[in-house]
């Protein structure tokens, strides 16, 4: 698969982490952020198609892609080009990445599930480090 993004970087990896800066603290994620910029675009990693397009925290939305037995989330994105029940092509354009005017960053938030079990991204996603 293609990233879900143009150009990023990975700032949160998925899986249990070390925190930062607090030595006793371990992090836990169900995906990876990539930091990306301003004004970005998710786009779909392979063809499937749209199962549901869900607002998180109100404003913030989130973008499920169901391919076969898998399922790609895009999230924490302000504006959504599609809508359920739409087909979509890899790296199709599927909303632009919301900005943070407090962190300065656009991030998205990338999921990828078979069936009901999480899984690393990095392993799907091509050269994602």
């Amino acid at each position: 698969m293609p990233w879900p993004v143009e150009k990023g970087v990975v700032i949160t990896k998925f899986g249990v982490t070390q925190h930062p800066t607090l030595p006793n603290v371990k992090t836990s994620s169900s995906g990876v952020e990539i930091v990306t910029e301003r004004n970005a675009k998710a786009r779909a990693a392979f063809d499937g198609e749209v199962i549901a397009v869900a607002a998180v925290k109100g404003i913030i939305r989130a973008v499920y892609v169901r391919h076969g037995d898998y399922i790609t989330i895009y999230q924490n994105l302000d504006e959504v080009y599609v809508k359920k029940g739409d087909k979509v092509t890899t790296k199709q354009d599927l909303g632009r990445i919301y900005f943070n005017p407090t962190s300065e960053k656009t991030v998205l938030k990338f999921y990828v599930f078979q069936n009901d079990k999480k899984l690393n991204p990095a392993e799907w996603v091509y050269q994602m480090k």
